[in-house]
């Protein structure tokens, strides 16, 4: 539920992408690349650019949305 509500296409990520999800939102939501490898831990830009930045869809959830507006 967590990652379908990241925006994370669930019928092609599992639990395992749970990191992919949460850096790629990071990253989507303009969180400067250095701050996400900071808390990453990674060095090179390019790890993340290579395993972890992955594809979001917006998913609405209209019953959140009805009852949060």
């Amino acid at each position: 539920m967590m990652l379908r509500r990241s925006g994370v296409e669930t019928s092609r990520f599992t639990a395992g992408s749970v990191r992919s999800a949460a850096v790629s939102k990071a990253k989507a939501m303009a969180v400067p690349i250095a701050c996400i490898m900071a808390r990453a831990g990674w060095s090179q830009e390019s790890t993340f650019a290579r395993y972890y930045d992955r594809p979001l869809t917006e998913v609405g959830d209209t019953f959140q949305d009805v009852i949060l507006a």
